[in-house]
């Protein structure tokens, strides 16, 4: 960490305390002065969202605390958020929040980055079930089905075993709630590129006893890039049986099957040859993406990305008493996964032709898996403690096809041939992996005085892993492991000032060093990676909740790594990686009508001594990310609301070897709600400027860039009644 940026952080701490104490003070005195009623955020809110403080998420405890006393940088976009928003995908939900930035490559079509860390560390989960790597397992989710997106940041085994060191999203669905009224809810939009939204739900209550939650969305468009053309579709069911009030068991059903959008990405070409360059979009190596290349396709005519899962769970609560409750979590997933497509384009200078290979590929996974945790809240020498103790085993089977097959011949930059795959291969690569793991977890909460309140984490993870390798000659040979990582958690909160929590805290984190858990072979078999987090923070509620800021500063180092390029060689060295950052977030309702919002990101990052990427910056990680928002409703007495929004991410490298930067790009989007009834009608435009940039770069096709979307429009209507 520099002199500078420790300067610079000390005084926007400062200027953040100062700034806090002014605000709690002035918010003191309105009490005393006014007796009016507070105004209810959520209600005047349409997007983005306040930090919601008071929401217990699952994702960072298992006991219950708000995330105002919980010693952890926490983010939880709610499911009127989600609305507000038009039902985006989850990436676009969350690029609005402090330092998160996303990709969606088909190759891996849940790509994100958070605190200088991208692709597998970066756990994603489904109703708080880790699915797998989020590079294999990951899919493009729209917002309609759920009911909220929670983020925990930094490493967070302790809580979810290995694999979450950057951050950890999950994805909550739509569930029944007790109540004697039914409830419906309705969305159909259309967007540029005949981008088609639908979705209905309803939810209600079915027996004396018995309560359901049903909805259904499907997503199409036929891309702004030709024949990208993405669908999907999601149904998710569920019901709430609870005999009495101690106890209450979810059953839950979650299908969802898609087509990834077919665009592996923009080749870049030499500068000479790009006769028409696009400006401000990469520079570096020599090379630049060519405007007429801008919306071509290169994959062939018989391309391939589907796939199809099926989740199923069974919630259990049961309270024993107002101290002793029990909970057991079921689940079972089985999905199938293909890629076949031709992936790779390299521009070639000597032909001034785009080279292409093509490769097949398809997952077959069962995972079936139990948690169950029993909580115990107690009296400790006249303090309040709550204890969580819990055991969770899981198991996998997953099996891999693959093929690398012959070039299925070059094409003409500007108007390719695809042509056909060929045809599906004589003979695959087969590599099944079985993993069984069991884990022993432990939380604590201690409220030591009224002001102090201390956390601390614990868990124990055995995972046995079995690969085998057939017809592979890349792999290595099979092999067997097992892994016995311990992850901890220390926190403390502490109320500095009325509605003003510092905190906080030391975590850990272990993952693969390597690829991810599923594909590990044997010239990986290695230990696993450790990382270690500090983080510090305040959280403020201001001017009786119309205002609410927080400021989080962290540090994270990740030891023993080993990084695979292209070629599946490993880069080898002292294998570290770190990352130190700030982040800033705060929301303020001028009016009762009138919100603004901003937050802006800092993060350092960098490979330690590690080869001939020593002292680089990890791909995709921007220096600096910052958002601002407003939104006003009611305008000038009428059911309308309009609102917009800016976004600026600063330059990235699409690779480790630093040669090619993206630049950096800002983009502004509007929208505007007209409210009749049950109804509400919107318009949106994103990319007001029609800015063209890189949004992402994939480290295994280095040669090509994904793009950014264009200026689109949307117009929707949503009835919930």
């Amino acid at each position: 960490m520099n002199k500078n940026f420790l300067l610079v952080l000390t005084m926007l701490i400062a200027l953040f305390y100062a700034f806090s104490i002014s605000w709690a003070q002035k918010g003191a005195d309105l009490s005393e002065k006014s007796h009016s009623p507070v105004i209810e955020l959520d209600e005047l809110l349409i997007t983005p969202s306040i930090l919601n403080f008071d929401f217990s998420s699952d994702t960072s405890s298992r006991l219950d605390l708000p995330a105002f006393e919980t010693p952890a940088s926490i983010t939880v976009i709610n499911n009127s958020e989600l609305k507000g928003g038009g039902y985006q995908e989850v990436g676009e939900a969350l690029e609005r929040t402090p330092g998160f930035t996303w990709g969606n490559p088909p190759a891996e079509p849940a790509n994100f980055s958070m605190r200088g860390f991208t692709s597998n560390q970066v756990m994603i989960q489904r109703d708080g079930i880790w699915l797998g790597p989020a590079l294999i397992t990951g899919r493009p989710q729209n917002g309609f089905n759920l009911d909220r997106i929670e983020v925990l940041k930094g490493p967070a085994s302790v809580l979810h075993g290995q694999g979450a060191i950057g951050a950890t999203i999950n994805m909550i669905t739509k569930k029944p709630t007790t109540g004697s009224s039914n409830t419906y809810e309705l969305l159909s939009s259309y967007g540029r590129y005949d981008t088609v939204k639908i979705g209905a739900g309803a939810g209600g209550q079915i027996g004396e006893n018995l309560w359901f939650r049903i909805d259904g969305s499907e997503y199409s468009s036929d891309g702004y890039v030709d024949n990208a053309d993405p669908k999907s579709r999601n149904f998710i069911g569920s019901l709430l049986w609870q005999p009495n009030d101690g106890l209450s068991v979810t059953f839950g059903l979650d299908y969802l099957e898609d087509k990834l959008q077919n665009y592996w990405g923009t080749p870049l070409v030499t500068e000479a040859f790009a006769t028409q360059p696009l400006s401000g979009v990469v520079s570096g190596g020599g090379k630049a993406i060519d405007e007429r290349m801008r919306f071509v396709n290169y994959n062939v005519d018989d391309e391939v990305a589907d796939s199809y899962q099926v989740l199923a769970t069974i919630d259990a609560n049961w309270k024993h008493s107002n101290k002793v409750s029990l909970r057991n979590y079921t689940y079972f997933l089985n999905a199938d996964r293909e890629w076949r497509n031709s992936e790779n384009y390299t521009f070639n200078s000597g032909t001034s032709l785009v080279d292409r290979d093509t490769f097949f590929v398809a997952h077959e996974q069962n995972t079936v898996g139990n948690r169950l945790s029993a909580k115990y809240k107690s009296d400790l020498a006249g303090m309040d403690n709550q204890s969580l103790l819990g055991v969770d085993a899981s198991y996998i089977d997953f099996k891999r096809k693959s093929q690398p097959l012959s070039n299925p011949g070059s094409v003409d930059p500007f108007a390719p041939i695809g042509g056909n795959f060929g045809g599906n291969p004589s003979s695959f690569r087969f590599n099944p992996t079985r993993i069984i793991s069991t884990a022993v977890f432990f939380e604590d909460t201690l409220k030591v005085t009224k002001k102090l309140r201390l956390v601390v984490g614990l868990r124990q993870d055995h995972i046995e892993l079995f690969r085998l390798n057939f017809n592979d000659p890349t792999s290595g040979g099979s092999f067997e492991r097992t892994f016995n990582p311990f992850s901890w958690r220390v926190g403390a909160v502490y109320e500095v000032l009325p509605s003003s929590n510092a905190y906080i805290q030391m975590s850990s984190g272990a993952d693969p060093l390597g690829s991810d858990v599923f594909l590990v072979n044997s010239n990986q078999d290695f230990d696993l990676s450790t990382s270690q987090q500090w983080e510090m923070g305040l959280k403020s509620k201001l001017l009786n909740g119309k205002a609410e800021m927080s400021i989080a500063i962290y540090h994270i180092e990740r030891q023993n790594i080993l990084i695979k390029d292209s070629n599946d060689s490993v880069l080898g060295g002292d294998g570290s990686q770190r990352s130190t950052g700030l982040e800033l977030e705060g929301s303020v309702l001028v009016t009762p009508k009138w919100r603004v919002g901003a937050n802006a990101a800092y993060t350092n990052a960098e490979f330690g001594v590690f080869e001939d990427v020593s002292g680089n910056t990890p791909s995709n990680v921007p220096e600096w990310v910052a958002n601002a928002w407003t939104n006003y409703r009611g305008v000038a007495g009428l059911p309308i609301d309009v609102g917009g929004s800016f976004r600026y991410v600063d330059d990235r490298y699409n690779s480790r070897f630093n040669t090619v930067k993206m630049l950096g790009y800002e983009t502004v989007d509007l929208y505007a709600t007209y409210r009749r009834g049950n109804g509400r009608f919107t318009a949106r435009l994103t990319n007001l400027f029609d800015k063209a940039y890189a949004l992402w770069g994939d480290e295994f096709y280095s040669n090509q860039l994904i793009l950014g979307s264009p200026r689109a429009f949307e117009l929707s209507a949503q009835f919930d009644f």
